[in-house]
This record gives C-alpha cells, sequence and structure tokens, in this order.
C-alpha cells in the first residue's frame, strides 16, 4: 500500500483529495488544525489517518508524521493562508504571516521528510494561477500571489536538490475552485471549477507524472492570460 501525506485537509480540495486516495487504496494520513472535522467526513474509512497538527510549526508536525509511518510515497503541499487587503493597508505582519505558511512551511516541511521517501517518489505543491507569470492579477492579492509565485521557484529548485534521490518535485497553478478561499477573495463571482473536480486533476496528476515531468509548474485554469 502506498502512503500519501496531505496538509489543508478539513474542507475543500484537501478533503476531497483525501477521500479519493483513499477509495483509490492509498494510506492517507490527513494533516489538519481540527483532527474531528476529518474524522467526521473520513466515516471509519480504514485508509485515513487524521493527524492534528499546526504545519506552522515544523519540527512538532515532522516528528508527529514520523511517529506514524516510516515512509511517504506522496507528499502534497496543499495548506495554504490568504490575504485579500489592499497594498496601501498591508503589514509586515500580514505578509510575514502569509510567506510563513505558503513558501517557508513547505520548503522546511519537506526537508525533514524527504529522508523517508524513496526512490520516484513526489512532492506536489498546490499552487495557484495568479504567482504565474503573466497570468491575470487582482487588487488586493499582491501578498498571496507573489507567496505563490515564489513556491513555484521553490519547486524548481527543490528538483535538482532531490534529483539524486530521485525524489519528483512539481506544482499545480490551480485556477478558480468553489471553495471558501475562493469565496473570500472574490464574493461576486462564479468559480470555474468544483472542488471534486479539481481534486480529481490532481489526483491523476500524482498518480501518473512520475517519472515523466520534475521541477515543472503547471497552470490548471480555463482562462487565458
Amino acid at each position: 500500500m502506498k502512503t500519501v501525506v496531505i496538509s489543508g485537509t478539513s474542507r475543500g480540495i484537501g478533503k476531497e483529495l483525501v477521500l479519493l486516495f483513499a477509495h483509490a487504496g492509498f494510506e492517507v494520513y490527513a494533516l489538519s488544525r481540527n483532527k474531528r472535522v476529518v474524522l467526521a467526513y473520513a466515516d471509519g474509512h480504514p485508509n485515513i489517518k487524521a493527524l492534528e497538527v499546526d504545519i506552522n510549526n515544523w519540527d512538532s508536525t515532522i516528528t508527529s508524521i514520523k511517529k506514524e509511518l516510516t515512509k511517504i510515497d506522496i507528499l502534497i503541499h496543499n495548506a495554504a493562508a490568504f490575504i485579500n487587503k489592499p497594498f496601501s493597508e498591508m503589514s509586515y505582519e500580514d505578509m510575514q504571516s502569509v510567506y510563513h505558511t505558503n513558501v517557508m512551511t513547505p520548503y522546511f516541511l519537506s526537508q525533514g521528510l524527504v529522508q523517508i521517501m524513496p526512490a520516484a517518489s513526489q512532492i506536489l505543491a498546490i499552487s495557484s494561477i495568479g504567482g504565474v507569470g503573466g497570468s491575470i492579477k487582482f487588487p488586493g492579492l499582491s501578498v498571496y500571489s507573489s507567496s505563490k509565485g515564489a513556491l513555484n521557484i521553490i519547486v524548481e529548485c527543490l528538483a535538482e536538490e532531490l534529483r539524486d534521490r530521485e525524489i519528483f518535485v512539481n506544482a499545480l497553478a490551480l485556477g478558480s475552485s468553489e471553495t471558501e478561499m475562493f469565496k473570500a477573495a472574490f464574493p461576486d463571482l462564479a468559480a470555474a471549477s468544483q472542488p471534486q473536480d479539481m481534486a480529481k486533476y490532481i489526483y491523476n496528476f500524482a498518480i501518473n507524472s512520475v517519472p515523466l515531468v520534475n521541477g515543472k509548474t503547471f497552470p490548471i485554469s480555463s482562462q487565458n492570460p
């Protein structure tokens, strides 16, 4: 049985990913600040293991994961912090918080977990189309979008850092999906996809991309640019 670890699993795309992987026969470790939420939708599924952690505390999260398992085949960085605030009002604390979760946490969690990732395993970062150069940008999202841009570059760098270990690192830059984060950013707009559909795409990419692609960010959006 292959093992997948997913962050940000209380709702939205993360929740749908947990269910997809579990029903496909993977052993799924769902990272969440609220274990009860995961256990509720897991409904006793034997393949779903809920770990209550704060991923922004890297050391304790890594320790908790390593206590539970000795091998990770797929590590999905899905959790993200979001803020919608005008440039003139953005504070240092705002930027520090978003970059901590969206950039530093995937970096250091990966650093601490690659020791238990075998050859042909994969680190998959869930990014945003807003972090891709040339895509449409929106007022109020400068910190969020730029953090996702930084994440995309980290993916390229880690692919080279981990090439000798044959660990593949990629990112999917998602367009709009009907999640709570999207509704907070664009309360008056309709999303182009549902979380279930986006999760299916991520799942198929995760199980089919190795060893075909490495160090790449793929825009997953129906809009152009």
